[in-house]
């Protein structure tokens, strides 16, 4: 699965405009949304993953230019876009027991 968004989906999902220096901006934020999504949950389904970019790139689009230090610091996690993909987020287990040695 992949995110399938377009530049001007993603403006019309966080409600941008579409001025030069916003586009320029959605496009960026697209490639980092995309990233982080694809990173997090690769095999969600491709609506699962559209959704969670637009809450991100919205996040991201929206968030302060101050520092809060930490405070704005998971856009996954702050967006509600870690929750949505939880369920198809694939976490390894080591070995547990006396062979963990």
């Amino acid at each position: 699965m992949a995110v399938s968004l377009s530049v001007d989906q993603l403006r019309d999902g966080i409600r941008a405009g579409s001025t030069q220096q916003e586009m320029a901006l959605i496009t960026r934020l697209l490639a980092v949304g995309t990233a982080l999504v694809q990173k997090h949950a690769p095999n969600a389904p491709e609506a699962v993953q559209n959704e969670a970019c637009i809450r991100v790139c919205g996040y991201l689009f929206d968030q302060p230019t101050s520092s809060a230090r930490q405070g704005y610091a998971s856009a996954l996690r702050n967006s509600g876009a870690r929750a949505s993909l939880l369920p198809w987020r694939v976490v390894g287990v080591g070995v547990v027991g006396e062979d963990a040695r």
